[in-house]
């Protein structure tokens, strides 16, 4: 299971970390992910000034916004998180 964290503490929170979620969950369900990502609300993440920020595996995604987080996700996120599940079946 790929766990996608976003950091719903204050200063994400008001630069819209909610908005965020709610994409982030449509685009699970669109791209058949329910069965492989969780998304999970977190504290603070570290790098406030560059909120929203997002992690998965060991990446992070900075200055998430309403305007960016489809694109985000569709040219950064959505391969990593696939690559993720591939060493995973490897290793099984």
């Amino acid at each position: 299971m790929v766990e996608i964290y976003i950091c719903m503490g204050s200063a994400c929170y008001l630069k819209g970390s909610k908005d965020i979620v709610d994409i982030l969950s449509r685009l699970v369900k669109k791209y058949d992910l329910k069965e492989k990502v969780k998304l999970k609300g977190s504290f603070c993440l570290g790098p406030c000034n560059q909120g929203v920020v997002v992690k998965v595996g060991d990446k992070f995604f900075k200055k998430m916004n309403v305007e960016n987080t489809i694109s985000i996700f569709k040219e950064k996120i959505y391969p990593y998180i696939l690559e993720i599940i591939e060493k995973s079946d490897e290793n099984e």
